[in-house]
């Protein structure tokens, strides 16, 4: 198995997830905030699947890239069709990264204050996935939703 494969079976089992998740959720609560500062349920999807392709778009191009433009998002499907997307998206990028790859430099600092290796920038991807669902799963419960995925895609 490569080490994109390796990723990607570990980043898929808490991607497969967000869209049962968002499924879950009533569709006129999208918008909803535990408090006043913190971002809607709709915005931490999308800032969900905009960092992670960005990261994955980082490692494989050596570099940071252009944040992806937000699209749509204004329903339920809308987000759905968004997960779609930018899930195909961000696989590819990670499945077209050779392991040698893997061990080389990505020039970061402007995000983290240093260069990672592509590896470092990878793990941080699928953990801050893994941080953010996790809200989303709070989110999910205050917002009404009584039956929840699993945390986790086996």
């Amino acid at each position: 198995m490569s080490k994109a494969q390796s990723v990607l079976a570990h980043w898929h089992s808490h991607r497969d997830v967000l869209a049962p998740l968002v499924a879950s959720v009533p569709e006129d609560k999208l918008d909803f905030k535990p408090w006043d500062g913190a971002m809607s349920f709709r915005d931490l999807v999308w800032h969900i699947l905009a960092v992670s392709a960005t990261f994955a778009a980082a490692a494989k191009a050596g570099r940071l890239t252009e944040r992806p433009e937000q699209p749509d998002l204004s329903t339920k499907q809308a987000l759905l069709d968004a997960i779609s997307t930018f899930t195909e998206k961000t696989h590819a990028d990670i499945a077209s990264i050779s392991d040698e790859q893997f061990e080389s430099i990505v020039e970061t600092k402007a995000v983290f204050g240093a260069d990672l290796p592509a590896k470092a920038l990878l793990a941080s991807l699928i953990d801050h996935e893994i941080h953010h669902k996790g809200q989303l799963f709070v989110y999910a419960r205050l917002m009404g939703a009584e039956t929840l995925p699993f945390f986790i895609h086996r």
